[in-house]
């Protein structure tokens, strides 16, 4: 999605389904929050879940689409710890 300028702003566990149809196919749904970036365009729309949102949109800081690689850092986490 990054690299069609596509950001996310709201992954958590629900909505990441897995297909198994021969080869694992991952698919990112409810794009709801999804929004278009560029490097020149400030966001500081507070939106997503608690939980797995990035410090930056809590304190109404501007933020680009590394949100969605905390995002899913805090999903990894979850994962891995149980």
């Amino acid at each position: 999605m990054h690299s069609k300028q596509i950001m996310h702003r709201d992954l958590k566990p629900e909505n990441i389904l897995f297909e198994n149809s021969g080869e694992l196919k991952i698919k990112i749904v409810d794009l709801g929050f999804a929004t278009k970036f560029d490097e020149y365009k400030k966001l500081f729309f507070k939106c997503g879940t608690p939980g797995y949102i990035a410090p930056e949109i809590l304190t109404k800081d501007f933020y680009d689409e590394k949100v969605d690689i905390f995002s899913i850092g805090v999903i990894f986490y979850i994962i891995m710890t149980g």
